[in-house]
């Protein structure tokens, strides 16, 4: 299979209103609860979710933030997250494609959980500009990938975290993970 394109996420949210298991499988469970305590107690000013799908993580990170976006391309996932975070009045689901939908705030926590190892080169390259126009110092990235490659994804984790530690504007607050399922680093804007 090739790189993943939008029709293929809508295809797969079509056949399956949770195609990747977020409110049935324990791996998930686990993984919200590493990313949640990851990301801290907050409370948070303005966070931005990437590839926020059904709303799942987004309905457990809300209560911490004073503003909270979440973003995703497909039109069934962002539907699904709508009427997930309708009580929610501080959360916002955009409808759009990263980067070109993430707003140029003044984020104090990003979470990026299992999306950007299915950007291509160019599209995470300009993902890491625009967040690095859209966080103030000290905020937050927490990133957090399934290690397995898949060819479906022009990254793995390991490539995608690499180019995290990277980037000169970031500096790595701390890492963890589940043994071979996952990676999770947290990084902070300087």
């Amino acid at each position: 299979m090739a790189r993943m394109s939008l029709e293929d996420f809508e295809a797969r949210y079509g056949a399956n209103p949770d195609p990747w298991g977020y409110t049935t499988r324990e791996y998930e469970r686990r993984k919200y609860e590493a990313t949640l305590a990851a990301c801290g107690d907050g409370p948070f000013a303005d966070a931005l979710e990437l590839g926020g799908s059904i709303g799942v993580f987004s309905t457990l990170l809300a209560p911490r933030c004073e503003r909270l976006t979440t973003i995703d391309a497909a039109p069934t996932a962002v539907a699904s997250a709508r009427r997930r975070l309708a009580g929610a009045r501080q959360v916002d689901v955009i409808l759009g494609e990263i980067p070109d939908a993430i707003p140029i705030r003044d984020f104090d926590l990003v979470v990026a959980s299992e999306i950007l190892y299915y950007l291509t080169a160019s599209g995470l390259a300009r993902t890491l500009r625009r967040l690095e126009s859209a966080m103030v110092t000290g905020a937050r990235l927490v990133a957090v990938h399934w290690r397995p490659a898949g060819p479906e994804r022009p990254f793995d984790a390991r490539q995608v975290h690499m180019i995290l530690r990277e980037q000169p504007w970031l500096e790595r607050f701390a890492s963890n993970g589940a043994g071979d399922a996952y990676r999770l680093d947290v990084l902070e804007r300087i």
